[in-house]
């Protein structure tokens, strides 16, 4: 049994990429694993400073002080962290690459000669697009930088789901896309 992660970033409550994420997680839930899932749309987080306190010797996490502390220790008990973000303006929203540059602080080790804390991690992503595919929405963009963290820390890539839905709600009426959703997530 795992412990997965479902981090939702949109701000819309009911966002198809939300129900997207939920429907992975149900699916994850399935198959026993433990999941927890939090709603960062409204949470208080500020960008990383890019200042790198976290990794001088003796650091005990990141300097900065906002909602991010009470999802740091969720972050590093996850096995399993699935990144769920609606794709705006050809990319991932902002709120959830806030809280991945914040996610520096635990990902990348304090000792070069030490691996990444997040090697030992599984990363997936689910996004919801407009547009008529992966490519014209950005949404390639969004998976391949969550492809580049796993490169760069050694986490294992558990691929993404993703799917048009123009307007908010559309996702319910594709049903297809749900059931892959929950597939999705049971496979996690």
């Amino acid at each position: 049994m795992a412990k997965i992660l479902v981090v939702n970033s949109s701000f819309r409550k009911h966002s198809n990429s939300t129900e997207l994420g939920r429907h992975a997680a149900e699916g994850a839930r399935s198959r026993g694993h433990e999941v927890t899932s939090v709603d960062i749309g409204r949470m208080r987080i500020k960008p990383c400073r890019g200042c790198d306190c976290c990794l001088k010797p003796g650091a005990s996490g990141c300097v900065v002080k906002d909602d991010m502390a009470d999802l740091f220790p969720l972050v590093r008990e996850a096995n399993t962290i699935l990144f769920v973000s609606p794709v705006y303006w050809f990319t991932m929203c902002g709120q959830i690459k806030q809280f991945v540059d914040r996610c520096y602080s635990v990902a990348v080790s304090p000792d070069p000669a030490q691996p990444s804390p997040f090697a030992s991690k599984k990363l997936g992503a689910v996004f919801a697009y407009g547009g008529e595919d992966p490519f014209d929405s950005g949404c390639v963009n969004a998976i391949r930088t969550f492809q580049d963290i796993c490169t760069f820390t050694g986490a294992q890539w558990a691929g993404a789901l993703y799917g048009a839905a123009s307007g908010p709600g559309a996702v319910k009426s594709n049903t297809a896309l749900l059931e892959k959703a929950f597939a999705y997530g049971a496979s996690l």
